[in-house]
């Protein structure tokens, strides 16, 4: 037994690892292994997996500081009754821990930190070249993005022959063949270098301090590897196992059980259909939160049909235009947070989900925060005539108008307690204008562009109390040019009257009251 680390900070990663002498036919089935961590109070156990060339490692995310003891089980003898212990330490200041729902709608990593999600999207950005995942991690950081959507298997998606997404990844994730076909997959027997590539992805985020939103099916491999149709249930089941086993003590995985979910090859037709018989996803989604060891977030991502609300689901991940009046309704239903994690793409393609302007994607963005949610971006531009290496599937460099103009947006919540506001529907009209208020504390108010018959627009600073003196920090900003209009210092109940014929915010913050 291989002990690399005798101290790791609390929500690091702790490692062991094990070399057998024996040959197996199928290492992954044949052989069981785990090991039960405790820190005196709490027992936590850990799944193994195999790694190739003889070895399986058990990998472990303390969560607690102090001394961890651990002892293993497994089906062979040589694997089982073997025992150590670490330090758990305390973690380093860019360390927060993975992320939790926070105030029933929100978000917080586990040290209490709050954190406004802001994703994007690149689904099979793990598998393209070093120099493309290089610019796609520099693009990332570059717009302030902390969430990404990503896929486990590879994509294959050639739309009304307008994009052509049809990379393969240098190695598949399962031992197989070809025989000129189609692909004859062992389901059980995973391909350890494609996995291992993965895994090193996610880390690639984690130390960018990007959560990881890992989606396990898809239905985008129809007419090439047709994984998501031949795996069966249990096979599923497996293959979910030794990925969590792999990368679930890292702090920043999310799980996404599925992107589009009730997206279905019909056999007969060979074309998509739309329907919630594609999977047993409830079986799934229960084995995950059943044997995640740090439970992290779980959700489940339409196309058609949102999920009904489950125990397993910690917050709804949804695929629709309407980012205000939906999203407030989902909260309302599910009591949980809301991510609308696609509302049609920034890009130039002739399909409407992917020819939305810089102008439409920044601004249904930002109703989906002013509605107390969250939302994903996306860009779907070709680039001079080419038409594989769109960033919504292989990364590379941004070149969306919105990107930068997100980045704003966050700053802005950023720099507001957005955990504690609520919707206040009596300054606006919920149609040309949006409003978030904590109370009488802090006030964020969005303004649309002017519309004809409308000359100006106004934001008004809450409501002035009798004998009320408290004075405000009025901030307005161009949400497009990003930058700060003006800044002043106003009482309760005034008026901010603007001509300016952007799309506006103003934050007001009461510096004191009597």
């Amino acid at each position: 037994m291989v002990i690399k680390q005798n101290k790791v900070e609390k929500w690091d990663v702790f490692e062991v690892e094990l070399k057998s002498s024996r040959n197996f036919d199928n290492p992954f089935t044949e052989v069981s292994l785990a090991a039960n961590f405790t820190n005196g109070s709490v027992i936590k156990k850990a799944e193994g997996f195999y790694d190739g060339d003889s070895t399986w490692k058990i990998r472990f995310m303390p969560e607690e500081i102090g001394i961890y003891t651990f002892s293993t089980e497994s089906s062979i003898p040589e694997f089982n009754g073997l025992e150590g212990s670490f330090e758990s330490i305390q973690p380093s200041l860019d360390n927060h821990g993975p992320a939790r729902v926070a105030r029933k709608h929100h978000f917080s990593y586990a040290d209490g930190t709050p954190l406004f999600v802001m994703g994007t999207t690149a689904y099979a950005w793990t598998y393209r070249p070093e120099e493309v995942r290089k610019q796609t991690l520099e693009s990332f950081a570059k717009y302030g993005f902390n969430k990404i959507r990503m896929l486990v298997f590879p994509k294959y998606f050639h739309h009304k022959h307008e994009i052509d997404i049809g990379y393969e990844p240098p190695v598949l994730p399962f031992e197989g063949e070809f025989d000129g076909k189609e692909y004859t997959f062992d389901f059980k027997k995973y391909n350890v270098e494609y996995f291992r590539n993965f895994e090193e992805r996610v880390k690639d985020l984690l130390k960018l301090g990007i959560e990881a939103d890992v989606i396990l099916f898809h239905g985008y491999d129809v007419e090439k590897w047709e994984i998501d149709r031949r795996i069966s249930e249990d096979e599923g089941i497996l293959y979910v196992k030794y990925l969590m086993a792999r990368i679930s003590s890292l702090r920043n995985v999310w799980w996404s059980l599925a992107n589009e979910y009730d997206q279905i090859k019909d056999i007969k037709t060979g074309k998509m259909r739309c329907g919630i018989d594609r999977r047993d996803w409830d079986r799934i989604g229960r084995y995950i939160m059943e044997n995640d060891p740090y439970n992290h977030l779980r959700s489940i991502h339409n196309w058609q049909h949102i999920y009904p609300d489950r125990d397993w689901i910690t917050h709804a991940s949804i695929q629709r235009i309407n980012t205000y009046g939906l999203i407030m309704d989902l909260k309302k239903k599910y009591d949980k947070p809301v991510i609308n994690d696609e509302y049609q793409y920034e890009g130039n393609l002739a399909s409407r989900w992917g020819n939305l302007t810089g102008e439409v994607e920044l601004f249904r963005h930002w109703l989906s925060a002013m509605a107390g949610g969250y939302a994903t971006h996306g860009e779907c531009y070709i680039v001079k005539g080419n038409r594989k290496d769109i960033f919504w599937t292989y990364g590379g460099t941004m070149v969306s108008q919105s990107a930068p103009r997100l980045k704003f947006l966050k700053e802005i919540m950023d720099s507001l307690p957005y955990q504690e506001m609520e919707q206040d529907y009596t300054q606006v009209d919920g149609i040309n204008g949006f409003c978030l208020k904590k109370e009488r504390s802090a006030y964020l108010t969005l303004m649309t562009r002017n519309q004809k018959g409308r000359p100006n627009r106004r934001a008004k600073i809450g409501e002035k109390l009798e004998g009320d003196t408290g004075t405000y920090e009025v901030t307005v900003y161009d949400l497009w040019n990003c930058n700060v209009l003006s800044k002043e210092v106003l009482g309760a109940g005034a008026l901010v009257l603007e001509e300016y014929p952007a799309m506006l915010a103003v934050k007001a913050v009461l510096l004191q009251t009597k």
